[in-house]
């Protein structure tokens, strides 16, 4: 979470602090697109922030929502990139030439559309990634060891819950790792609730939490 270059140019009334929050947020940004599917979110955090500072840090409105949206738009960028590379000869492989010059299939890839245009056109992306990084920070602040893996593991890496119970130590079954899941689903609730993001709900209505496969909280 905190991987950054050193000595970043920043933009006028960004601080280090602020920074580093909104590096974080561009980083959530990434994975919201590329989790999973061969990129490095921090190398396109850099490529974004590299972009931005070559044109001097010019947007249309606040810094932050811009910010975030680059990087949105690089990671779709990179994706393309990668896939392209997958499927056929290298991207600096010549196609022909024009005016005397080579064109590449990099050449020929398609960027996203500026992020003053995306970000104008839907002013809840800040929400979205904002509350996408509550919820990271959550798995790593209130989730036991066991019940992050358990999470991660179903929720994104889509594994059965009877094959992420046979990885544990010591194994547990698939209802088991329901049960964690649930409690892991509460503690992030409410860790989302403590900052505003959630209305209230009646704790009643929540499973008891008896901690994680290891007997944990």
């Amino acid at each position: 979470m905190d991987n950054q270059p050193l000595n970043p140019e920043l933009p006028d009334g960004i601080d280090g602090d602020e920074y580093r929050r909104i590096r974080g947020l561009m980083r959530v940004s990434v994975l919201s697109v590329g989790r999973g599917r061969g990129i490095d979110p921090w190398d396109v955090v850099d490529e974004a922030w590299s972009s931005m500072a070559a044109k001097n840090f010019e947007r249309q409105g606040p810094f932050r929502p811009f910010a975030i949206r680059v990087a949105k738009n690089k990671a779709i960028d990179a994706l393309r990139r990668a896939e392209v590379k997958r499927i056929g000869p290298p991207l600096d492989a010549p196609l022909y030439r024009e005016d005397g010059e080579e064109i590449t299939r990099k050449d020929l890839l398609l960027g996203s559309e500026g992020a003053d245009v995306d970000f104008f056109e839907n002013h809840e992306e800040i929400e979205r990634v904002e509350l996408l990084a509550l919820a990271e920070e959550a798995l790593h602040q209130v989730l036991s060891e066991t019940e992050r893996k358990v999470f991660l593991e179903v929720q994104f890496n889509k594994k059965s819950r009877a094959a992420v119970g046979r990885e544990l130590i010591p194994p547990v079954t698939g209802q088991r790792v329901g049960q964690i899941i649930a409690v892991a689903l509460i503690k992030i609730r409410r860790h989302l609730k403590a900052h505003g993001r959630l209305a209230d709900e009646a704790s009643s209505a929540e499973p008891s939490e008896g901690g994680g496969a290891d007997g944990r909280s």
